[in-house]
């Protein structure tokens, strides 16, 4: 487990490469492979931490190589995470969430899909956001996304917040009843 550690803190940290990326998602394989051969030396009865860990380290390593192997072939930096050979931000190409699964136990990389992002339903469309260099490709929707969250700004520029929260992105029907009450701030009165 403390190579795993080793190897997510020195080659998948904020600051990434390509080649780092690579050369943790094979020491995770290898990893993996023997992980599969782990033995316990604890047999009596009763609680055996030993067994539990020996239980979970592939869970890790699994986990650990969802994220290692999605962030290689994710070709920008998002977020906190910068990609030093691909330093741009990428709406266009990559405003979807990374979804990874395992269909083959004996495999030693997950499968990736994506799931696209519906910027219309955002409240908040993505863009620079006052740090960083702007340095992106714009998804395409983002500048109709931006006009009509200005538009409804300006409507409601009278209503509470929660109103316009409502008419920029409609969620309170979601939630079960007992949940939709609504939240305060520090020094709010209302």
């Amino acid at each position: 487990m403390s190579r795993m550690q080793d190897i997510m803190t020195d080659k998948v940290g904020i600051f990434r490469r390509g080649d780092l990326l690579q050369e943790a998602v094979t020491e995770l394989q290898e990893l993996l492979l023997r992980s599969r051969r782990i033995g316990i030396a604890t047999r009596r009865a009763g609680s055996n931490p030993e067994l539990v860990s020996a239980y979970r380290v592939q869970k890790m390593l699994k986990l650990a190589l969802c994220v290692a192997w999605g962030a290689l072939q994710r070709t920008e930096s998002r977020g906190a995470h910068y990609r030093e050979d691909h330093p741009r931000r990428d709406d266009a190409g990559w405003l979807r969430r990374t979804l990874a699964c395992w269909p083959d136990p004996a495999g030693t990389l997950p499968r990736l899909d994506y799931e696209a992002l519906d910027v219309s339903r955002m409240e908040l469309p993505p863009g620079w956001r006052g740090y960083g260099a702007r340095d992106a490709i714009a998804h395409p929707a983002t500048a109709a996304r931006a006009a009509e969250v200005a538009a409804i700004r300006a409507a409601g520029a009278q209503a509470d917040r929660f109103t316009i929260q409502n008419a920029l992105m409609p969620w309170e029907d979601l939630l079960p009843a007992p949940f939709r009450g609504r939240n305060a701030r520090l020094g709010e009165t209302s």
